[in-house]
C-alpha cells in the first residue's frame, strides 16, 4: 500500500480535542494581529501622514504655482502595506477559527464515532498551519 493511501483511525472524540488547539491557536494569532493593527493605526494618526507642498511652493512666479491643487497628502507607504497585512491576517485567522469551530461542533456532537483519516486530514487536524507559513 502506498503511503498517500494510509488510514488512520481516530474517534472524533480525539479529532474535537486537536480542533480544540487550533481553535486557540487562531485565536492568539488573531488577538496578535489584532493589537498590531491597533498599534500600526496609531502609528498612522501619530506620525504617518506626509504632506508635501514642494510643487505648490517651489516656483517665484505666482502664476506657476498650484494653490488649487495645494500639497500632496500621503500615508506612510510601510504604515500602509503593515496595516494591510495586518488585515490579511486578521480575515485569515477569523477564517481559519470559524472554519476548525464548525469542525469541533460537529466532532463533539458525535464523540464516539470512528473516523479514518489519510494524510490530508491528519494534518489539518494535527499538522502545522501551512497556509501563511507561520506555525
Amino acid at each position: 500500500m502506498l503511503r498517500d493511501q494510509w488510514k488512520f483511525r481516530y474517534t472524533a472524540e480525539q479529532l474535537a480535542e486537536a480542533v480544540q488547539q487550533k481553535i486557540q491557536y487562531h485565536d492568539e494569532r488573531h488577538t496578535f494581529w489584532n493589537g498590531r493593527r491597533e498599534d500600526i493605526v496609531t502609528q498612522i494618526k501619530a506620525d504617518g501622514i506626509e504632506v508635501n507642498e514642494k510643487s505648490v511652493l517651489q516656483y517665484a512666479s505666482p502664476k506657476m504655482r498650484d494653490y488649487q491643487q495645494g500639497g500632496d497628502i500621503m500615508i506612510r507607504n510601510d504604515l500602509r502595506k503593515s496595516l494591510t497585512e495586518a488585515y490579511e491576517k486578521l480575515a485569515y485567522h477569523t477564517g481559519r477559527k470559524d472554519t476548525y469551530d464548525g469542525w469541533r461542533q460537529i466532532l463533539t456532537a458525535n464523540s464516539g464515532l470512528p473516523l479514518d483519516l489519510d494524510i490530508n486530514d491528519w494534518l489539518f487536524f494535527f499538522g502545522r498551519d501551512t497556509g501563511t507559513g507561520e506555525e
